[in-house]
């Protein structure tokens, strides 16, 4: 009798052990990209799929459908021009039978004509709202967003939305100072405060015209 109750404690326990090492089931792939495709703004479902892409289980299929996505949302919404062109090379030089290799080709060539367009404005002399369009375009983040700062001008009702969007500008608790610059109120800047002090670098970096639009 005592054997059987020796037996069947070692069978609890080895029940009890399997289910505590069972892994747990892996999320669809499917699944995942929809996820990462509704965080919400474009910058964080950009933020969301390059998560994703630092998967090294991911197949082939999935990268490539991944990157595609990516390269998709920054040559629009996601304001990252040489990125998508980036992504879209590496989505067909990874899978040039992929079913979405013929449209990554037709954006590719559309993020390529906008480089086309935009790298050479650089050179220009640009005031600074214009300034900070070309490069947000082109993907630069943080040298367009302390430019402003450092400026003291007030970025427009866009820019200002996409800088809330990337997570530079915050409510009246930013400990970087108020985004209001110099000139009549905007209301679309009320109460609003730059969410980081101003990093020490910026101040010695080649600028762009400080000027208003």
């Amino acid at each position: 009798m005592r054997a059987n109750h020796f037996l069947l404690a070692a069978m609890m326990l080895a029940a009890a052990a399997a289910c505590a090492t069972a892994p747990e089931p892996a999320i669809p792939f499917a699944e995942r990209l929809a996820a990462a495709k509704a965080t919400g703004n474009p910058y964080q479902e950009d933020a969301a799929l390059t998560q994703l892409l630092a998967d090294p289980k991911l197949k082939t299929e999935e990268r490539a459908e991944a990157l595609y996505q990516r390269a998709s949302l920054r040559r629009l919404a996601g304001d990252d021009r040489r990125g998508a062109v980036a992504d879209f090379e590496a989505m067909l030089a990874l899978a040039p039978d992929h079913p979405r290799a013929g449209q990554a080709e037709i954006e590719l060539d559309l993020a390529r004509s906008d480089l086309e367009a935009l790298e050479p404005r650089l050179a220009y002399m640009l005031t600074l709202p214009q300034w900070f369009d070309v490069s947000w375009a082109l993907g630069e983040r943080e040298a367009p967003a302390r430019r402003y700062q450092k400026a003291g001008i007030s970025p427009n009702e866009a820019q200002t939305q996409k800088l809330k969007d990337a997570g530079f500008i915050c409510g009246p608790d930013g400990a970087g100072g108020p985004v209001q610059g110099a000139g009549d109120p905007r209301d679309w800047l009320s109460d609003l405060a730059w969410c980081n002090p101003l990093p020490d670098q910026v101040e010695a970096e080649a600028e762009p015209a400080d000027l208003g639009s």
